[in-house]
């Protein structure tokens, strides 16, 4: 039964992983000055109730800092969001998961994404965990909002309509769910987008999910041209992005570290050493030191390596100041891709 729940206004079409301190404050400075809605989509490896590789913050920790934020930025509005909840993110067991949704709620979470897609059970299992989750959430905060589905990150588009109309039907009679993921085509693979956006194919999915006053998302966002990002005006709703974000963090790091002769190797060394760039790879291989240690640097911004060159690099200049800006950049491609095309057109 279609168009069930109420017809919600769109928090946001942009989510961005919060992968630093200097990302956070982007995000936050981003939606005071260009008056832009935004969100923080922390994944259970960034933040979690038992920790997680950014500053190594457990969810108390960075609702902390988030609130430090809007203390210093009160005309933002930034949602803050959990991304991909659910065992095989970062923990295995149905407990843990449990917990991290426990954790969000008590630190007044906006949205959180119920993702049961890596459960090791059969699809009737995964959907009960899902309608369960819903419920428990829903129960303890009415206001928090909800996201479903999974990207299932191959590439290609693999449309199910009766699956997404059952699943939705089932769902939005428990809660009013705003965000609806689905694999557009996209998939990030090095630092490159490599996937296809297959417009006919997502047009159709998102006339389903609008049936039922739903918001589609497309995850894996990362690295696309402004045309690419135009190209999903209409279609697409909201998009995800994050290890890009990173990547701009490391190569300032590494280009800084370079103008200045500051000596990178040991975090180099730190980040190939973590192997957290293996899932990343494409064409390229693990002897090329250099790109896989750029793909997992973000993973690394604890390390004392990575603080020895900050620290060397601010005797010369902020170097987070040099971040926030790039990242700003960065989220205004997404935000403001046709003004941005337009001012390119008219210059030439």
């Amino acid at each position: 039964m279609e168009d069930r729940q109420e017809i919600m206004k769109l928090i946001s079409r942009l989510g961005i992983g919060p992968m630093s301190s200097e990302i956070i404050e982007a995000v936050f400075r981003y939606s005071e000055e260009y008056k832009t809605p935004l969100m923080l989509i922390a994944s259970k490896n960034q933040i979690d109730w038992s920790g997680g590789y950014v500053n190594n913050w457990n969810t108390t920790q960075y609702a902390s800092f988030i609130k430090k934020m809007r203390t210093q930025h009160p005309n933002s509005k930034v949602y803050i969001c959990r991304d991909h909840c659910g065992p095989g993110f970062n923990g295995k067991d149905l407990k843990d998961t449990k917990n991290t949704v426990s954790s969000d709620i008590e630190n007044n979470f906006d949205l959180i994404h119920v993702d049961y897609s890596k459960y090791k059970g059969t699809y009737s299992q995964i959907k009960k965990l899902t309608i369960d989750t819903i419920k428990f959430i829903h129960k303890s905060n009415p206001k928090i909002l909800l996201e479903v589905g999974t990207d299932e990150n191959i590439g290609k588009v693999i449309v199910n309509q009766e699956k997404i109309r059952e699943e939705l039907n089932i769902f939005t009679n428990i809660a009013p769910i705003h965000f609806y993921v689905h694999q557009t085509g996209s998939l990030i693979l090095e630092i490159n987008q490599v996937g296809s956006f297959n417009k006919k194919s997502i047009r159709k999915i998102k006339e389903t999910v609008s049936k039922f006053n739903v918001f589609l998302k497309e995850h894996n966002a990362d690295y696309l041209t402004r045309s690419q990002i135009g190209d999903r005006k209409g279609v697409v709703d909201a998009q995800n992005i994050a290890p890009q974000c990173g990547v701009i963090q490391t190569s300032l790091l590494i280009e800084k570290g370079l103008e200045y002769g500051i000596n990178i190797n040991p975090f180099l060394n730190t980040s190939y050493e973590s192997k957290k760039w293996e899932k990343w790879l494409y064409k390229n291989n693990p002897e090329n030191k250099f790109l896989c240690s750029l793909i997992a640097g973000h993973y690394c911004f604890s390390t004392k390596e990575y603080k020895k060159i900050v620290d060397s690099i601010n005797k010369y200049e902020n170097f987070s100041e040099t971040v926030i800006s790039s990242i700003i950049n960065n989220i205004d491609n997404y935000v403001n891709s046709e003004r941005i095309n337009e001012k390119i057109k008219k210059a030439h």
